[in-house]
């Protein structure tokens, strides 16, 4: 069973910290809006979301980078469809295990994993894409809350992209736990600091 690096592990704990209390943040603030009146606990929340947005923004930045420059499996493990191995190794996990899925049976994780890599870029690029929205919306939105043309568009996205974020979390939750069940160490192996 593959681990893996300490850079890696240490920035998934920061996801793993941040990215619930972002979107918990997220539904208990009330962001401006010309004429709405918050209390000061929703503004509090509104607050948080902007600071832990832009933490986690720095953090995606610093996994994309680290994944281009240093990761063991670097960008071929988390966009595997960019290269004929990558694609090769993909459709063969696809046709072989995916079936299996339905049976109740996942493989136990190993150095190439290329569906967990491909759904894992993915939940990054999910991520990059929110937190690119979000500051968007931050920085272009006027005092009053009142957003127009672009920094409006950016705000529809950003909540499209935030419904897909718990949907992702989820799933990713659901899964973990599911091969822990079926006796697969995964919590050792993203969050340990041991191999």
């Amino acid at each position: 069973m593959g681990y893996y690096d300490k850079i890696t592990r240490l920035l998934h704990w920061g996801f793993a910290l941040l990215i619930p209390l972002q979107l918990l943040s997220e539904e208990l603030m009330k962001r401006p809006k010309p004429g709405r009146i918050r209390d000061e606990s929703q503004i509090f929340f509104f607050e948080m979301h902007e600071w832990i947005g832009m933490c986690l923004l720095v953090l995606i930045i610093a996994r994309l980078a680290w994944g281009f420059v240093g990761a063991e499996g670097g960008w071929s493990r988390l966009f595997p469809y960019f290269s004929a191995q990558g694609r090769s190794g993909l459709a063969d996990e696809v046709s072989h295990e995916i079936p299996g899925w339905f049976k109740g049976k996942l493989p136990t994780p190993g150095q190439e994993d290329y569906i967990a890599g491909a759904v894992h870029g993915l939940g990054l690029l999910l991520v990059f894409a929110m937190g690119t929205t979000g500051a968007i919306m931050l920085y272009g939105m006027e005092e009053s809350g009142k957003m127009l043309g672009f920094v409006h568009d950016m705000k529809e996205i950003h909540e499209i992209l935030g419904e897909l974020l718990w949907i992702y979390i989820f799933a990713h939750a659901a899964v973990t736990i599911l091969h822990m069940v079926l006796g697969h160490s995964m919590m050792a192996r993203i969050f340990s600091f041991k191999k």
